[in-house]
């Protein structure tokens, strides 16, 4: 953790805050009612008598903003070291306020190393204000200043103006001397609260229409070198294909952020050619950059000092790292986002060995499914498990074959047209939407997709609003640490992993088995009820790993 992060509280409010404790015991983390999100089109509980054709798929209309809000707070970034004399857990002071702050209209849960809030606009809004509060009691808050310049090589002052940014921090009243130069553009002056819990600052475009990503982000939690970790890229590109040229300007490094001056960093320039392979991943291959670049990016950072109640800290949902082989950036619990396997992969999901690779008969076995059930595949793909639950179910059910890509569906709607299946319907959904109604299904299966879901909180809430009561969800990953899966790793997922963001979104475990399965995990998660008399038994935290 930062140094500023040490600093400990008064000992008036740490007794305030003990003693709440004491007297009023752990929140009971009471649970909002929510509302399905509006514009999700309803879905029909007959099934229909024509063949479905390929051009014939159901669109979710876009919703507007759901009543549903969260925030999730990483118990490894909280200012806990003060408290622990108290002999209380820092954890359960944090939860205990949040929950309070929450009220009625939210709930509180700690899972694992994270705190879930999730509720109405309004409570999200008052936990993220005790947070700050929180946060304040212990260290002042302060935004992330930054200011990104061009300085223009050819130019005559160029030369003395990068010898000055080498040298070390720059002072404000240099920097004004600096933008007033005629060999630097000023591109932004981008900012960021709170670097402990927003981690990132958005792409951002500069005065010349060029973008660029920049973030800050506490590199380690338990370091007390008061560091932070800036990386920034601004590239240009090129697509031809399959392959992607890349080539602008980037660094990644750990430096000290001061409120005494701005602390300068150069980039360095880059070129890469980045090609998309069939199933879905990212090879990058090096090229050599240009040696003479026209121009040199400098980005400067201060911090600034501001208002506890000015504060507002975000707690969000993903956090931004640097993307690996075959992610996409994003972060959530801790597990890297895998890249989306396009559709022009579907010929490996319908390869004749697959039944005896992965045993799909076995699983559909261990589904459960009877006559008359609405069951729902989200990211159907080509409809393999599709067409192999539909005579499960009978003519008296109901599949539903989600997928976010038209030409997935389409590819789906040829293999039911060919088989003469009608009692399926294909379901355009949304990244972060399964398109389903509310209370529609009695079982969610997922087949090796939910790790590439692009806003897994939202998709799994979607789920939660999607099932019956007692409905079911039927996850199935690749099983992760096997040596004898071969699939990457960043396709894979452990128990662990799967049970708490599941659990984290409103579901129990119920079963997980693997066995007569080669490769994967199948793990049945079920509905927890969303009612305040339930919130005494949901778990208040997950097992650990």
């Amino acid at each position: 953790m930062p140094r500023h992060f040490r600093r400990r509280p008064t000992a008036s409010i740490v007794s305030k805050l003990v003693l709440a404790l004491l007297l009023f015991g752990a929140p009971s983390s009471p649970v909002a009612a929510e509302a399905a999100p509006p514009g999700v089109p309803e879905v029909a509980t007959t099934p229909p008598t024509p063949s479905i054709p390929a051009s014939d798929i159901s669109t979710s209309t876009p919703a507007s903003e759901a009543s549903e809000a969260v925030a999730m707070f990483d118990l490894r970034r909280l200012p806990v070291d003060s408290t622990r004399s108290s002999g209380v857990d820092p954890a359960e002071i944090a939860l205990f306020l949040l929950a309070e702050a929450a009220g009625p209209d939210g709930t509180v849960e700690r899972h694992r190393d994270w705190l879930v809030a999730r509720g109405t606009p309004t409570a999200i809004d008052a936990v993220r204000s005790a947070h700050a509060e929180l946060v304040g009691a212990v260290v002042p808050p302060a935004r992330v200043r930054a200011v990104v310049l061009e300085i223009e090589r050819a130019h005559p002052d160029a030369e003395d103006i990068l010898e000055l940014l080498e040298s070390g921090p720059v002072s404000p009243d240099i920097l004004v001397r600096l933008e007033s130069s005629p060999a630097v553009m000023v591109l932004a002056r981008p900012s960021l609260d709170d670097p402990t819990e927003s981690a990132s600052m958005p792409s951002l475009a500069g005065s010349t229409g060029g973008e660029f990503e920049l973030t800050v982000v506490v590199p380690d939690v338990e370091d007390d070198a008061g560091r932070y970790r800036i990386t920034f890229e601004r590239a240009r590109e090129r697509t031809l294909g399959r392959r992607r040229d890349r080539s602008g300007a980037r660094f990644e490094v750990d430096a000290t952020i001061t409120t005494d001056a701005f602390s300068p960093i150069l980039a360095a320039p880059f070129a890469e050619a980045e090609v998309r392979e069939l199933d879905g991943g990212r090879r990058r291959i090096p090229l050599e950059p240009t040696l003479n670049p026209d121009e040199t990016i400098a980005v400067l950072l201060r911090l600034e000092p501001i208002d506890a109640a000015d504060a507002g800290t975000r707690g969000p949902v993903y956090r931004s790292m640097k993307a690996t082989r075959d992610g996409i950036g994003l972060a959530y619990f801790d597990r890297e986002i895998a890249q989306v396997m396009g559709h022009f992969a579907a010929g490996w999901l319908e390869r004749p060995e697959r039944e005896r690779e992965e045993r799909t008969d076995l699983l559909v076995d261990m589904l459960g499914l009877r006559p008359g059930m609405a069951v729902a595949d989200i990211g159907a793909g080509s409809g393999y498990f599709t067409r192999r639950m539909s005579p499960r179910v009978g003519p008296t059910g109901r599949i539903y074959a989600t997928d976010i890509q038209p030409e997935m569906l389409r590819i789906l709607g040829e293999g039911l047209r060919r088989e003469g299946i009608e009692n399926v319907e294909p379901v355009l959904g949304r990244i972060d939407d399964t398109g389903l109604a509310p209370a529609s299904v009695d079982l969610i299966l997922l087949v090796d997709v939910y790790h590439e879901f692009d806003h897994p909180w939202e998709m799994t809430r979607s789920m939660h609003r999607a099932l019956r009561p007692g409905g079911r969800v039927a996850l199935v990953e690749y099983r992760a640490g096997d040596p004898n899966v071969p699939i990457k790793p960043l396709h894979t997922m452990t128990e662990a992993q799967a049970r708490l963001e599941y659990e984290a979104a409103g579901f129990r475990l119920v079963d997980s088995r693997v066995e007569g399965l080669p490769w994967q995990r199948l793990m049945m998660f079920e509905k927890r009820a969303e009612a305040v008399t339930d919130a005494a038994d949901s778990p208040a935290t997950s097992d650990p790993p």
